[in-house]
């Protein structure tokens, strides 16, 4: 007779019970309404349906657990799992992006941008490069976007309108990471008293921008490195819009979204994996055909150039655009390149000529870091004057920022606008104060 043999299972019981509550979490998610996020429903009502369900189910869910487990259905349910926190709830309205990144240590870091600046999460949101892996796998997977070892870059669009940048495999050796853009629905604009109390401009140039940018119907170009705060001052500006004027935006990715006008038609480039199906010339070409009375592009970055520039031209009531320059010197350099690419060789001598018939006036964006906040900042506004060049209205003044160590920020009243240009300013509604016609206050704060 053999002696018995015992056999023991070893089980990781951790593993184990984190995998059963998930699939509590997908079972409960999954008898939630499917129109849940879709709705206009206010953040408190969907919790509240949400933490109903869970009580119901009391045979799965420990009362310890409740709040965790409606938290994590919450996510399931609205496509943002564990990073939900920023994109629905108290306080997620200010948050415009979303990081996560790599680390060595296989525990993914996440991060987020508020007010203009990088914040890190505090907390633990994904405890591996796998667990990461499998998040941004569902999220592509709900975008139709496949995220695997041969699709190892994925550009999409999630259901409320982020733009979603993700990689992972052998293109990032620590491991998976991406961003989340927030969609502006989920971001309502700035307003332009907030942008001063936070610093980024002074109130006088707030003031002679909406009332002779905005009501004259001026040409814009708002131009500045990544995250200077271009889309957030031109949607805040855009608040002063007459709410009936037909207004067509047009973009790459949906970012400028203006809740105040009613009369408003947003256009964005549409892709197919790796086809542009409609691109941004396209856009500007249907911009154009549809006599809208105030025009905005979003980003100009390349060939779209020769097409915004004849919007600029034709509009009657106003053309917008934001881009990448930190000068009057880069700005020509960078539009050069873009009517390159569009297979114009522009010579340098008519660049100044073709600014001229695209834009009114510039303005400038930086973001300083010597004090260690990264604050968004107003460098310059910029009139251009045809036949002339480039007439600076207002300045940053850099040499006393540096001089004082970060403490003193103020503005410098070089020029008031041109008489002509005032002039005409006034012509289309532009409200002429006797303080935009001379320097009064050198010094702005």
């Amino acid at each position: 007779m053999f002696p018995l043999s015992l056999e023991y299972e070893t089980t990781d019981w951790l593993e184990w019970e984190r995998r059963e509550k998930e699939r509590v979490i997908e079972q409960i998610a999954r008898e939630l309404p499917r129109d849940l996020f879709d709705s206009r429903r206010g953040y408190r009502e969907i919790e509240e349906i949400v933490r109903r369900a869970v009580l119901a189910r009391s045979d799965l869910v420990a009362p310890h657990e409740v709040d965790d487990v409606v938290a994590a259905i919450a996510g399931q349910a609205s496509g943002y799992g564990v990073l939900q926190e920023f994109f629905v709830g108290p306080g997620a309205e200010e948050v415009t992006e979303v990081f996560v990144n790599p680390s060595p240590d296989g525990i993914p870091r996440v991060f987020y941008g508020k007010h203009g600046r990088c914040h890190p999460a505090g907390k633990g949101y994904f405890r591996s490069s796998e667990e990461a892996l499998r998040y941004f796998q569902k999220i592509c997977e709900d975008a139709g976007r496949p995220f695997v070892e041969d699709a190892p870059v994925v550009d999409a669009w999630l259901k409320d309108g982020s733009r979603l940048s993700v990689f992972g495999f052998k293109v990032s050796p620590l491991g998976p990471g991406g961003a989340i853009r927030k969609s502006p629905l989920t971001r309502p604009p700035m307003p332009l008293e907030r942008l001063v109390e936070s610093g980024m401009l002074p109130r006088f140039a707030a003031d002679l921008m909406k009332d002779l940018f905005v009501k004259g119907h001026a040409n814009l170009g708002i131009f500045g490195r990544t995250d200077s705060g271009k889309t957030t001052l031109l949607r805040a500006l855009a608040l002063f819009i007459e709410p009936l004027e037909r207004t067509f935006v047009a973009e790459t990715s949906f970012e400028v979204f203006l809740p105040n006008l009613r009369n408003v038609i947003n256009l964005v480039e549409v892709t197919a994996g790796d086809r542009t199906v409609v691109d941004m010339a396209q856009l500007c070409r249907t911009m154009n055909r549809n006599n809208p009375d105030r025009s905005i592009v979003g980003e100009i970055r390349g060939k779209e150039i020769a097409a915004a520039a004849r919007i600029a031209a034709s509009t009657s009531g106003g053309f917008w655009t934001t881009g990448h320059a930190g000068d009057v010197v880069s700005l020509r350099t960078a539009l050069k390149g873009m009517y390159r690419e569009a297979g114009i060789e522009l010579p340098r001598r008519d660049l100044d000529e073709e600014i001229a018939s695209m834009f009114h006036f510039l303005i400038f964006l930086d973001k300083e870091t010597l004090t260690g906040e990264a604050r968004r900042t107003l460098m310059s506004v910029v009139e251009v004057v045809p036949g002339e060049g480039y007439r600076t209205i207002l300045r940053f003044d850099t040499e006393e920022f540096a001089a004082s160590g970060g403490k003193t920020r103020r503005w410098i009243y070089e020029n008031p606008v041109s008489q002509e240009r005032l002039a005409r300013l006034a012509f289309r509604g532009a409200a002429v104060k006797p303080e935009y016609e001379k320097v009064v206050e050198r010094y702005l704060c």
